[in-house]
């Protein structure tokens, strides 16, 4: 799921004024489904040739011991906007490049991992976040009564006899 804003670059700092405020929901929403997160200001060295000013989100995940991104945030000033043509007219009647900026609200995958390793007890049931379950109308999922199949594959290292084969 993406976030995708526009700015103008009269004062030099609308473009920045948007990272943060991106920046802002998306901690919002993490916060919400009572993740653990954190926020790194991305180095120079690690922003690709449009980000001016780059964030990575990272959520805990249990199952990988370690923190994985869910989400980012880019200011690429007038990067794209050259490159898509996307000018302004300013009061003066002069037009200017436009300022971009983008974020991934969340890498849903990524995210859906997060919620269920961080939420999942011992017996296997997970605590479905407070602000998720009106959506899902319930509390808890529970851990299946049954046992799931086994996946048996062309690329499984040992398999078990094919039904009714003979054995010569």
């Amino acid at each position: 799921v993406e976030m995708f804003g526009v700015t103008a670059d009269e004062m030099g700092e609308e473009s920045s004024q948007l990272l943060e405020e991106f920046v802002s929901l998306q901690k919002e929403m993490f916060s919400a489904l009572e993740l653990h997160y954190r926020v790194l200001d991305m180095p120079t060295q690690e922003l690709g040739p449009p980000a001016y000013r780059k964030y990575d989100i990272e959520a805990w995940m249990p199952g990988r011991n370690c923190y994985g991104e869910i989400s980012s945030a880019s200011n690429c000033t007038d990067y794209q906007s050259r490159r898509l043509n996307i000018l302004y007219e300013r009061e003066d009647g002069s037009l200017q490049y436009a300022h971009t900026v983008n974020a991934t609200a969340c890498a849903i995958p990524r995210m859906i991992i997060s919620i269920l390793e961080t939420h999942q007890t011992k017996d296997g049931s997970v605590h479905v976040p407070q602000v998720l379950q009106p959506y899902l109308g319930l509390e808890v999922i529970e851990k299946p009564k049954y046992t799931p199949l086994k996946y048996i594959g062309p690329n499984q290292h040992s398999r078990p006899p094919r039904p009714g084969s003979n054995t010569r």
